[in-house]
């Protein structure tokens, strides 16, 4: 089995109803526009690289047209090197953008113990960019915007990320966005988290020991579904 956290509604939620306290000034205290997390921009997975390990390392970001290539790829470590890729509908709509990054204690285990999060903080998740993203989209609307939105942040609830612990596995589960029954929007991303120093991947080939992966929900499609441009059935 490849996923540890199947659809089953009971799996941990964190709401976001605390986060609202933070976001009326928030405006004035988030980063310039090329570090946030609202669009799907050349620098979307570096800035995901930076909020998962606090790494302010100098990296690349390689975008991805092919899926197969991007399939192919795999993060760096030193140059450090993220990869972005684009998910999109039928109608070309986007839907969801995956990350390859890597994980903090192999960034730390090459460039220093100064170079990423401290070891003694638990790893970020996935679900941790995803909410990043509703804080940051709901900063950016207008009062009349939040006024008129279907989903202000209190009314989006963060699954626990799905796990998987094979990059094929990772790249057939794909990060969701669903109602629940109580009419709240739900985003879960989907993860491959294999640590550089964690003992049960020492036998494993170098080039997937030290990576951390993220499909996430598109923050445009995030977007349109907190301001009802886009609807969901339960």
């Amino acid at each position: 089995m490849n996923r540890i956290n199947p659809r089953a509604r009971s799996a941990t939620v964190i709401t976001l109803s605390l986060l609202i306290v933070v976001t009326t000034n928030l405006q004035s205290a988030v980063s310039p526009v090329g570090e946030l997390l609202t669009t799907s921009h050349r620098d979307f997975c570096a800035i995901v690289q930076r909020q998962l390990a606090d790494t302010t390392l100098p990296l690349t970001n390689k975008i991805h047209v092919s899926k197969n290539a991007f399939t192919e790829s795999k993060a760096r470590v030193q140059p450090t090197e993220t990869h972005q890729f684009l998910d999109t509908d039928a109608n070309g709509r986007l839907i969801g953008i995956s990350c390859k990054t890597k994980s903090a204690d192999h960034l730390r285990a090459v460039h220093g113990t100064p170079a990423a999060r401290d070891p003694a903080l638990p790893p970020r998740s996935c679900r941790d960019v995803h909410r990043a993203m509703v804080v940051q989209l709901w900063a950016s609307f207008n009062e009349n915007e939040r006024a008129s939105s279907a989903f202000a942040p209190h009314r989006v609830m963060l699954d626990t990320d799905t796990q998987s612990y094979t990059g094929s596995g990772w790249l057939g589960s794909p990060a969701e966005a669903y109602l629940s029954g109580d009419g709240r929007l739900h985003l879960r991303a989907s993860a491959l988290l294999a640590e550089w120093e964690d003992w049960r991947w020492k036998i494993m080939p170098k080039s997937f020991r030290g990576n951390h992966y993220c499909h996430l929900v598109a923050p445009e499609r995030i977007r349109a579904l907190m301001r009802a441009e886009e609807s969901l059935r339960r």
